[in-house]
């Protein structure tokens, strides 16, 4: 940790960051695949039912005026920042972190643990999604053939109990749980050859979804009733700029949907070759199409929602709803209302979409994991070579875990456990670990060396007022978010109607460890000090630190050290027996 001592490393403890450099590492082929890739991770799920539900909610276009500062503020700029640390170091998070501040190695574990209890739900909302896909070649639309989409959302798909303290609620959904372990085999035969894989993969994964949205928007611009819900989308009030809460949406929406701060931007970007010059506008083209495909993807979503409330004679913010209500009932039931099998094809468009874009961020989220794996590898052994069969083999172990981690949310209550998981585990996480990230940045490697090595990456000189963004505006634009995020905590019900050991082991707990990794490799080091210097302080002698002083006084008198001793054959053998 650079904290003074003479202490052993532990294996994948303060060691992790062992040197080791001359080791290969797998490149990118071609530039489109990492801009591919990159752009699959950021454009998932939520771009195409969060964001527009938020920005029609919150001031319409007053919205989309915070949501863009808040981009070009504090997301954007340690999004770029990150490739240009990954492209420099060449290695995972935890080793680009120990290079940058040994003593803040730990924030680099806070993503790897948040991953760790955040995809295996995830996944199961992409398994939603590849439910209704294949639901959609049915004839009639099975969530209009004698039920409605909430009921079939609620009752077919999900097996859903009203409580937790219901009869049956942890009881598994046998047909969710196949549905997820299918999402599950489908992602790791798309990462079999790691980047490689992915990067062919994302062809299809990040290019389709355009093109079934882009067919989408043509279908169903010219809805009756569609102006209205365009109307609602996007014409601004301006008041909404003054309510606090909607730049602490603003802001959240546009950190989740871009991701900085969840190592994957510096993983992906470690496969580049130090002569690539072409992260700057690399990072700027996946930027502007994220959020250029929330903002398309809006006029779709909206495009639909007024036509349903045109056919219910309602207003329109009575019929819109947010995050899986706006994709699987309020969509569903939209698209039904449309006449003959163009509802059918609408239908199938739709929710490929969105299982693609479920599957993009998967690929880079579980690479990334890869990336901390086999780096740890070869912390351990230097020499040691990363073989395609050990990685499939890590792959397989490392979906079978999450798979077995998610199986509560394929319960009949699980559905209530994911709300409570979804509260607290991404949503602090990742603003805190931001947060710690820009202050260490900013202050610990200093904008400064930051600022240079922008330069020596991508030959672009930012200007110096950079410096002072680095290190008190972003910070203070993030800090902002938080403290809405803990005032909102403190002064809100909607947790309260959920049981509390629920909470604890759902939502509470899984944040306190991640978070904690931050203070991992600190503690371990003085528990390792206190262990050697009060527990048992003769121990230090037979360290290999407190073993070297008397290696070298045997070599001076004439011993050979017993890595250079060469072993004779038995006599039994050198007499041909």
């Amino acid at each position: 940790l650079g904290v003074g001592g003479a202490l052993p490393p532990l294996g994948g403890g303060t060691a992790f960051g062992a040197e080791f450099a001359d080791a290969p590492r797998t490149r990118w082929q071609n530039r489109s695949q990492f801009v591919l890739v990159l752009a699959g991770y950021c454009i998932g799920i939520g771009n195409l039912w969060r964001f527009p539900y938020l920005c029609g909610r919150y001031g319409g276009g007053a919205f989309l005026v915070a949501y863009l500062v808040m981009l070009g503020v504090a997301a954007a700029p340690l999004f770029f920042i990150e490739t240009v640390l990954g492209q420099k170091f060449q290695r995972g998070p935890a080793e680009t972190f120990r290079k940058m501040a040994p003593r803040w190695v730990g924030l680099s574990y806070v993503p790897a643990m948040m991953t760790v209890f955040y995809i295996p739900y995830y996944q199961l909302i992409v398994a939603y999604a590849f439910h209704y896909f294949i639901a959609s070649f049915q004839w009639p639309l099975p969530w209009v053939d004698g039920t409605t989409p909430d009921k079939y959302l609620y009752e077919v798909v999900l097996q859903r109990v009203t409580s937790l303290d219901d009869e049956g609620s942890s009881q598994v959904n046998v047909r969710l749980f196949f549905e997820v372990v299918a999402v599950w085999v489908i992602t790791s035969l798309c990462l079999v050859n790691g980047i490689h894989s992915a990067g062919k993969a994302a062809y299809i994964t990040v290019i389709l979804p355009v093109v079934m949205i882009t067919i989408l928007f043509v279908a169903c611009i010219g809805l009756e009733g569609a102006g209205m819900g365009l109307r609602y989308y996007l014409v601004p009030r301006w008041s909404a700029l003054l309510n606090y809460e909607v730049w602490g949406l603003a802001a959240g929406q546009i950190i989740f949907s871009l991701s900085p701060g969840m190592g994957t931007c510096i993983s992906l970007a470690s496969y580049h070759d130090h002569s690539y010059r072409k992260l700057a506008q690399d990072c700027l083209v996946i930027a502007i199409s994220n959020s250029a495909f929330s903002i398309f993807g809006g006029f779709v979503v909206f495009s639909v929602v007024g036509n349903l409330a045109h056919n219910l004679g309602k207003p329109v913010e009575d019929v819109a709803d947010a995050g899986e209500g706006l994709a699987f009932i309020v969509f569903a039931q939209g698209l039904a209302h449309i006449d003959g099998r163009w509802s059918q094809i609408l239908a199938i468009c739709f929710f490929l979409t969105l299982f693609l874009l479920g599957l993009d961020s998967t690929f880079a989220v579980v690479e990334t994991l890869q990336t901390y794996m086999n780096d740890w590898i070869l912390a351990q052994d230097p020499t040691a070579r990363i073989t395609k069969r050990g990685n499939i083999f890590r792959l397989a172990v490392l979906s079978s875990i999450l798979l077995l981690v998610g199986i509560p949310y394929t319960t009949r209550g699980g559905y209530i456990l994911l709300e409570i998981a979804d509260h607290y585990i991404v949503t602090y996480c990742l603003s805190i670990s931001v947060l710690l990230e820009y202050i260490m940045i900013g202050h610990v490697y200093t904008s400064e060396q930051m600022i240079e090595d922008v330069y020596n990456s991508t030959g672009v000189r930012l200007p110096q007022w950079t410096g002072f963004h680095l290190r008190y505006v972003a910070p203070a634009a993030i800090g902002f978010v938080v403290v809405l995020l803990i005032y909102s905590e403190w002064t809100s019900d909607s947790m309260k109607a959920y049981p509390r050991w629920a909470v604890f082991l759902f939502g509470v707990l899984p944040t306190v460890i991640a978070l904690s990794a931050v203070g991992w490799p600190a503690a371990q080091f003085r528990l390792r000090r206190f262990f050697y210097t009060i527990v048992c302080p003769r121990l230090t002698q037979w360290t290999p630190e407190g073993l070297s002083p008397a290696r070298l006084r045997a070599k001076k008198a004439g011993y050979k050290d017993w890595e250079d001793v060469e072993v004779s054959p038995p006599e039994s053998e050198q007499q041909g027996i």
